[in-house]
C-alpha cells in the first residue's frame, strides 16, 4: 500500500527567477518514506495527463486572488486531498508513479498510460501466441500428412472390425 501526503510547502528563491513555492510530497511504501518537492505547475501537468485516462479527483484551482499563507495552506490541503484520491485508484498510472519517483512496485499495481509506453519494456506483456498461415482443418493435404487418428478411432469403435478402414 502506498500512502501519500503533502505535509508542507516552502518558498524557493532562485537567482535567475522570481520566488516560487514547492510542495513537499511524502510517499510511504511498505514502511519506507521518501519526499518529492514539486511546484503547483508540475501537479497541474500531471493532472492534465491523468484526466485523459482515468477519473481524477477535483484539482485545486489554478487562479488565486492573493498569495498569503492562508491561500497557500488551502492549496496544500487541496493538493494533498487530490493525491490521496489518486492513490485510491485500482491501478496506478505509470505517469503518477514516475511523478512520485516510485520505480519498484509489483506489476499488478501499475498500468501504462498508453501503448507507446510498451515500446521500451524488456519483459513480455502478454502470452505468446501461435498462429497458422492456413487453417489446418480447412485445407486437406495428401502429401506427407499424418493419419487422422480421431476418424480412425471412431471408425474402429463403430465397426469393431479387426480390419483397418481407410478413407481416401
Amino acid at each position: 500500500m502506498i500512502k501519500v501526503s503533502v505535509p508542507n510547502y516552502r518558498q524557493v528563491e532562485a537567482e535567475d527567477e522570481r520566488p516560487y513555492t514547492v510542495y513537499r510530497t511524502s510517499v510511504t511504501i511498505s514502511g519506507r518514506t521518501h519526499s518529492v518537492e514539486k511546484r503547483y505547475s508540475e501537479f497541474h501537468t500531471l493532472h492534465k495527463q491523468l484526466k485523459k485516462t482515468i477519473n481524477t479527483p477535483e484539482f485545486p484551482p489554478k487562479k488565486v486572488k492573493n498569495w498569503g499563507t492562508k491561500v497557500l495552506e488551502h492549496r496544500r490541503q487541496g493538493l494533498e486531498h487530490y493525491m490521496q484520491g489518486l492513490m485510491e485508484q485500482d491501478i496506478l498510472p505509470k505517469s503518477l508513479l514516475t511523478f512520485l519517483q516510485i520505480s519498484n512496485l509489483p506489476s499488478r499495481s501499475l498500468s501504462y498510460d498508453s501503448l507507446n509506453d510498451l515500446d521500451g519494456e524488456s519483459g513480455a506483456t502478454h502470452q505468446p501466441m501461435l498462429s497458422y498461415e492456413d487453417d489446418p482443418y480447412l485445407t486437406t493435404s495428401t502429401e506427407d500428412s499424418l493419419p487422422d487418428i480421431i476418424s480412425e478411432g471412431v471408425k474402429q469403435g463403430l465397426y469393431q472390425d479387426d480390419t483397418q478402414i481407410h478413407a481416401h
